[in-house]
C-alpha cells in the first residue's frame, strides 16, 4: 500500500558476476540482488487507470512467485517458472545451485496489518526452499594473471 504518492511499484534487478583467484584458482559466481514491489490491496489504494492494471501485474507476478517457492519447498517435480518474467528470469537464482536470502519491509501501523501478516506468510513460504549444498567450480586462472 502506498501512502507516499509521489513513489512508483516497480522491481528492480542487478545481476552482477563475481570473480575472486586464490591459490592459482579463479572461482566465478553471480550475485543477483532484486528489489520486488509490496503487493497492494487495490481497495485501498485508490488507484484506477494504468496504475490499477501495473499494480494488478505486480500482484500477479509476487504470486507467481509465492507459486514457484512453494514448488521448490515441496520438491514438486514441476516448477512454474514460465507463469511470469519475474520468476522465468529468477529461474538460475531459484533453483540450481543457488543461495537464497529474502528480506522483507513490513510496517508497524496497525492498519497495515493484512499486508504485514501476508508479507510475513511470503517470507516464511521462501524460508521453507531448501537447496542443496552450493557447487563451487573452479577455474584456471588465464595465464596473464599469473
Amino acid at each position: 500500500v502506498r501512502d507516499n504518492k509521489s513513489t512508483s511499484s516497480s522491481r528492480a534487478s542487478s545481476p552482477a558476476q563475481l570473480e575472486a583467484t586464490e591459490k592459482l584458482k579463479q572461482v566465478k559466481t553471480r550475485l543477483q540482488l532484486v528489489d520486488l514491489a509490496g503487493s497492494e490491496c487495490v481497495g485501498m489504494s485508490g488507484v484506477t487507470g494504468a496504475a490499477l492494471r501495473e499494480t494488478s501485474y505486480i500482484n500477479r507476478s509476487l504470486s507467481a512467485l509465492a507459486d514457484v517457492l512453494g514448488a521448490i519447498a515441496e520438491q514438486r517435480s514441476h516448477v512454474p517458472y514460465r507463469n511470469s518474467k519475474l520468476t522465468h528470469l529468477l529461474q538460475d537464482s531459484l533453483g540450481g545451485d543457488a543461495k537464497l536470502l529474502v528480506m522483507l519491509c513490513i510496517s508497524p501501523d496497525q492498519k497495515y496489518l493484512t499486508e504485514s501478516m501476508q508479507s510475513l506468510g511470503f517470507g516464511t513460504r521462501a524460508r521453507q526452499v531448501q537447496r542443496g549444498q552450493v557447487k563451487k567450480k573452479n577455474f584456471p586462472v588465464p595465464s596473464k594473471a599469473k
